[in-house]
């Protein structure tokens, strides 16, 4: 893998685009949304969820590095990780609540909340062990598909699968930007799968 391919792979697969491409994914496999809800409101609710996952939360960690509190948009350095960290989970968590009530694919909600607990462990682990948050967002997405996979009798085992090529082939990018190292990416994988797994099969 080249450099420029491991650059698009780590922008296209960051962190905080994840539950924006689950949301789409998940209006369009399921025929009930795909069906009944109106492009509109599809389209009104991606950018919602877009905005508070993504943009809000781009937005304070610029105001971080305005205010020099980060030195850099990579949070390169392990102790810069726990401020943003800490907004990540807050802008998480307020999704989680904004949307509770919606009409939405429940594995999304799950997928939020579990997202927001995942957000509190990493900030957690990362006090001590600078691990992927490339990884542990992807881990996450494998282990929401899994949890489906199951709980569908095989129907999402395609999601699964290719869930899990796209975790290989970030990893390969990461590890190709000297960004982590190995350790840092699977185990950051592996969290966000088992977290995310449990999260789907006690709720």
């Amino acid at each position: 893998m080249n450099i420029r391919i491991a650059h698009i792979l780590s922008f296209l697969f960051h962190p905080l685009l994840i539950p924006t491409f689950i949301l789409v994914f998940l209006l369009g496999f399921d025929p009930a949304y795909t069906i009944f809800l109106p492009f509109k409101m599809k389209l009104l609710v991606t950018g919602t969820i877009l905005v508070t996952t993504c943009i809000f939360p781009m937005f304070i960690i610029y105001i971080m590095f305005r205010m020099k509190i980060i030195t850099s948009f990579y949070l390169s350095k392990r102790e810069e990780r726990i401020f943003p960290l800490i907004t990540i989970a807050i802008f998480y968590y307020l999704t989680f609540y904004l949307i509770k009530d919606i009409y939405l694919p429940r594995n999304f909600q799950i997928f939020i909340l579990g997202a927001t607990l995942l957000t509190v462990v990493t900030f957690l682990v990362t006090l001590i062990f600078r691990i992927s948050m490339h990884m542990t967002a992807l881990g996450a997405v494998a282990g929401l598909f899994f949890g489906m996979t199951i709980q569908s009798g095989g129907y999402s085992l395609i999601l699964l699968l290719g869930a899990i090529l796209v975790a290989g082939l970030t990893a390969s990018a990461r590890l190709k930007l000297n960004a982590h190292q190995p350790a840092e990416v699977y185990s950051g994988w592996l969290m966000g799968a088992v977290i995310m797994c449990l999260t789907s099969f006690l709720l």
